[in-house]
């Protein structure tokens, strides 16, 4: 994992004892180190999206570490990152912009022209960005920075994935009405078209591809189509299996891994699912008393699973730390809706 820290003309001491699980000192000034981002979504319209570093070693949490470092807020909206090289590229989906950083955060550039974008991934020297609004997976050469082209899709497109020499980008249909069964294109980013594409059943939210299969998270239509999660073959493109939830009032969402056969997803508590079973469970792997779950991801470093609280939505929310057994390893302070991390 890539080793985030923050160089400044004075030393920041860490205290070396041991501390208990629970709610940890969170700085909003200070510059801190660590090796985990946190991207704390904001309120749309307001413009407070902010990045928080986490150190699992120390368990110190820094916020607003955006700011401190640049001296100005990263935008509005603020809904996914990713690396490439010694960069990272912040999405800002209200602002319509990515913000373009050092591994340190220090603010490099900007790429501008995006109606609603949501997230990047990158081959060569080209970047290909999804986006809600605008029908389209836009394509950016990283080295004059600019969009330099349009993949037409059907609709709103969410979560991008390389695989193998081909990009899976998954399409949502109307961001607002869409009630028709939708697609995960495969994109030759050599020629910049789609090749190929598995229909998918309505609304798909997330996707992971786990031994060469593809598995697709779906949210479905309230009364007409109940949610499901799919596993395909992604060499005959064929659906292997489809289990749909019990209830139309289910609304499962953040599909992960952990790259050995276990899938984790947020349908109001947090459940998880073996590849190899044939049903969904019913017990969770965390459940739901007053918190509002928000986000999840699986470090393959630690090993462990990282939980979002977006509590009333307005509060600073919290970051939930567990290991793979579902026991609290710590719980720590973040930014206004935290949603994602890396």
């Amino acid at each position: 994992m890539r080793n985030i820290i923050i160089y400044t003309t004075f030393v920041i001491l860490f205290a070396g004892c041991k501390k208990e699980i629970g709610p940890q000192n969170v700085s909003n000034s200070e510059i801190g180190n660590g090796n985990l981002l946190i991207l704390n979504e904001g309120n749309f319209g307001t413009g407070n999206a902010s990045v928080s570093i986490y150190n699992p070693n120390s368990k110190e949490v820094f916020n607003n570490q955006f700011k401190a470092v640049n001296g100005f807020g990263i935008g509005d909206v603020l809904q996914s990152v990713n690396h490439n090289g010694d960069l990272y590229y912040f999405v800002v989906n209200n602002s319509g912009k990515v913000v373009v950083t050092d591994t340190n955060l220090v603010y490099q550039y900007e790429i501008t022209g995006f109606n609603s974008p949501r997230y990047i991934e990158f081959y060569g020297n080209k970047g290909f960005v999804t986006d809600l609004k605008q029908n389209a997976i836009y394509v950016v050469d990283l080295i004059s920075k600019q969009i330099t082209n349009q993949i037409t899709t059907q609709g709103w497109t969410e979560t991008i994935h390389i695989y193998k020499d081909k990009l899976l980008v998954l399409d949502r249909g109307n961001y607002l009405s869409n009630s028709d069964s939708n697609h995960i294109y495969f994109i030759d980013p050599i020629t910049e078209s789609i090749v190929d594409s598995i229909k998918t059943n309505i609304n798909p939210n997330s996707m992971v591809v786990e031994n060469n299969e593809l598995w697709v998270l779906s949210s479905g239509k309230l009364g007409l189509n109940k949610a499901s999660l799919s596993q395909y073959n992604l060499t005959n493109r064929h659906l292997i299996k489809n289990l749909e939830f019990n209830s139309f009032s289910d609304n499962p969402s953040r599909l992960v891994s952990d790259r050995n056969g276990r899938l984790f997803y947020i349908n109001s508590s947090v459940y998880s699912f073996s590849v190899q079973d044939t049903m969904l469970s019913q017990i969770s792997f965390l459940r739901k008393t007053t918190e509002s779950f928000y986000g999840l991801y699986f470090s393959r470093e630690l090993n462990e699973i990282f939980i979002t609280d977006a509590k009333d939505y307005t509060s600073l929310g919290e970051v939930k730390r567990l290991d793979l057994f579902g026991n609290q390893i710590d719980v720590f302070e973040a930014g206004i809706i935290p949603q994602a991390l890396n």
